[in-house]
């Protein structure tokens, strides 16, 4: 049976966010949330302190913990990886029919896909999904319909997410020392798949949508054409570079350069007037220093448009940026800075806009705290396992366990009997899957 409740824990190198959610009515409900500080633990979205990230994780699954109901029954979360080890590339592999004429059968494609995994499983030691993105029949256009069809040769396109084993290793151990008595790993995503599941629209997806969440340590790029994931890379790059240069640029602490981003900061400098001062207090019960307002958005905004850059680069990777109609989506902490979604639509020449999470409370101070871009990977981690699970059983099929991605192993928690949550395939391997048109694994610790 479905879990009637499911915890998502983004990890980020600020903040460990935690979200637990339900259906309700086919609409999905938070009922509580989770947060601590990981300031210091994490570098540029990889693990530098073992023990304080795990302590982080466990603070954030306590809050959520101690307003649940039901307090003796195992709950399971998933989670997210990312991280500049992170990589996704595509993969082909192709085979001759025996038949040419015999339509392609349900087995070919299961044959095919069986194929496909294991030779990315000889060349990646750590493989975190791999999707399809299309199937060629022929000389057919690509479709993800192929069953039916006819010609000589039949080929399938994928794309591959990996991570480093060693920091994939060094991730679970985070996770497993975190884990409580009732509260347990589950399913492991790569964040953009989950992100996109709460703010991305089908439409968008289909039209062509860049996808950007901006923490303090990666910028994530995602682009969606035609309901598929086309491209996606994590840069090091993050806010923390904007407070960085304050703290230069204005001589000021970097707890007060971050201070400044977030009260006063604006991604734009031509709206601030010139006059507009705000007073830091001086060392050690010195004077106060007065900052520029306007000095302080023209940091901001020269580093947001190096941003800006780089994701129309990404796009243009992969289609004319001209052609993207959903546009650019932005997401994360850095989101939240004010006049930013202006700002990239003016570099960029692409409308842009805010995601926030397409999820509700009836708690209304849950409802106002979610309200927000930095909250789209906990709540997307939360969707997309329900997404997943809703797809499978209207097929008719539900796997309890699935493939670790990595080693090969399975995991059942510490006590080695508490029941998994279900895992996300059928016998055509994901070829169609709500995330992207495409899905057909997802890693678990």
């Amino acid at each position: 049976m479905r879990n009637d409740l499911i915890i998502g824990l983004d990890i980020g190198s600020s903040h460990v966010r935690a979200v637990a959610g339900k259906l309700n009515e086919g609409k999905l409900e938070i009922i509580a949330t989770g947060k601590s500080s990981t300031i210091g633990y994490l570098l540029n979205g990889d693990i530098v302190n073992i023990n304080k990230t795990s302590s982080a994780i466990s603070e954030a699954i306590s809050q959520i913990e101690s307003v649940i109901t039901g307090k003796n029954k195992d709950y399971f979360f998933s989670s997210n990886l990312s991280g500049s080890h992170i990589n996704v590339q595509p993969f082909s592999i192709s085979k001759l029919r025996k038949n040419p004429n015999d339509a392609v059968s349900e087995k070919e494609i299961f044959d095919l896909n069986e194929e496909a995994k294991k030779a990315i499983a000889e060349k990646h030691p750590c493989v975190m999904h791999r999707l399809p993105i299309g199937f060629t029949v022929g000389n057919l256009p690509e479709t993800m319909e192929p069953v039916g069809q006819i010609g000589s040769k039949i080929q399938g396109d994928y794309m591959v997410v990996t991570a480093s084993f060693d920091k994939f290793e060094l991730f679970k151990k985070s996770l497993r020392a975190a884990e409580s008595e009732h509260i347990k790993g589950g399913n492991l995503y790569f964040s953009p798949l989950a992100t996109s599941s709460t703010v991305l629209s089908a439409e968008e997806k289909k039209e062509g949508v860049a996808l950007v969440d901006i923490g303090s340590g990666t910028t994530e790029i995602s682009v969606y054409v035609n309901k598929r994931l086309t491209h996606a890379t994590v840069l090091s790059w993050g806010g923390d570079r904007i407070t960085e240069d304050i703290k230069i640029g204005l001589e000021v602490s970097a707890e007060h350069a971050e201070a400044l981003k977030v009260r006063f900061g604006s991604a734009l400098h031509k709206e601030i007037d010139i006059h507009e001062i705000v007073m830091i207090p001086g060392i050690a019960g010195r004077k106060p220093i007065p900052v520029s307002v306007k000095n302080l958005a023209i940091i901001i905004e020269e580093r947001a448009k190096e941003l800006a850059a780089i994701v129309l680069t990404e796009i243009s990777k992969v289609t004319n940026p001209e052609t993207l109609r959903g546009g650019i989506v932005l997401v994360g902490g850095g989101a939240q800075l004010p006049d930013i979604s202006e700002l990239f639509q003016r570099s960029t020449d692409i409308d842009t806009r805010v995601g926030i999470p397409n999820a509700h409370s009836n708690q209304s101070s849950i409802a106002e705290e979610i309200k927000d871009p930095s909250y789209a990977t906990s709540i997307g981690l939360v969707q997309v396992y329900f997404d997943q699970v809703a797809d499978v059983e209207a097929e008719g099929e539900l796997v309890e366990t699935m493939d670790s991605g990595s080693d090969g192993t399975q995991y059942a928690g510490p006590t080695g009997g508490a029941s998994k949550p279900p895992g996300v395939k059928n016998i055509f391997n994901r070829i169609v899957d709500t995330l992207m048109g495409g899905s057909e694994e997802v890693g678990e610790y």
